[in-house]
């Protein structure tokens, strides 16, 4: 498997984070789409990790999610880890319940990122 480039795995994150409880909400999205706007400036090809997504079961999120932030980990800074981190936590307080796999999904975010 090829690693991505931070903007691209922090993307695909994103997009677990919304779909692992089941429903995609709008507002949920609309995180997706400011992430995209600060972070693809020039609009970024995102067909193939849009792909991957939608070709990954729902139980291999959690697998996609570790490589993802690994990806992301090695090419960021500390200071782009927690950027994510806030866009992770708008994205799942944006439907205004937090189910339990997104909250252990992000919690996983500060656990593999070592942060605190």
């Amino acid at each position: 498997m090829n690693r991505k480039n931070k903007d691209v795995a922090g993307f695909q994150i994103l997009n677990i984070l919304a779909e692992v409880d089941g429903s995609f909400d709008p507002k949920e999205g609309q995180v997706i789409i400011d992430y995209i706007i600060q972070n693809f400036p020039f609009g970024g090809n995102l067909e193939e990790a849009t792909e991957e997504l939608s070709t990954t079961s729902t139980e291999d999120y959690p697998i996609l999610l570790q490589k993802c932030s690994e990806d992301f980990y090695a090419d960021s800074t500390e200071k782009e880890r927690l950027e994510l981190l806030d866009f992770a936590l708008k994205l799942i307080k944006a439907d205004d319940k937090i189910a339990e796999m997104e909250n252990l999904m992000v919690n996983r975010l500060y656990q593999y990122w070592d942060i605190n």
